[in-house]
């Protein structure tokens, strides 16, 4: 049964992932979730935003989410917290901000290959060379 939970896709989404987030109406607020997250989450918070179908506010609230399942193991009331989150990330990526227009066009790059080279470049390098080109990388603030 749980594989037609998981290979049922309704947009775009599978059922196990749109019943998890009907299950949130269950939740008797006992905070326990948020207790036991270990990044530190207000995951009752968010679950909170999600009943209320502020998605934009859930997607944020959880963007952290390890998806480690410490949460739902102690919600009395069965939540799976991460696979909200999860759901309110993506919908929120697909239908509520707006389309990356940088990031269609480097997608179109990719598969008209125009980085191909340069992958193939990358590969022929010795693991040791890439950890030093990782670890002395410009990082982005």
């Amino acid at each position: 049964m749980l594989s037609f939970l998981t290979d049922t896709v309704v947009f775009g989404f599978s059922l196990y992932h749109i019943l998890a987030y009907f299950l949130i109406y269950s939740c008797i607020g006992c905070n326990a979730c948020t207790k036991a997250c270990t990044q530190n989450l207000n995951v009752m918070q968010y679950i909170a935003y999600a009943q209320r179908g502020e998605l934009e506010k859930c997607a944020e609230e959880s963007f952290d989410c390890v998806s480690c399942g410490c949460c739902t193991v102690r919600c009395p009331a069965g939540i799976s917290h991460p696979m909200v989150g999860l759901l309110a990330r993506r919908l929120t990526g697909k239908y509520i901000e707006p389309e990356s227009k940088h990031l269609t066009k480097r997608v179109e790059e990719i598969h008209e290959g125009a980085y191909d080279e340069l992958i193939e470049q990358i590969m022929q390098k010795p693991i040791t060379e890439m950890q030093e080109l990782y670890n002395n990388r410009e990082i982005e603030k």
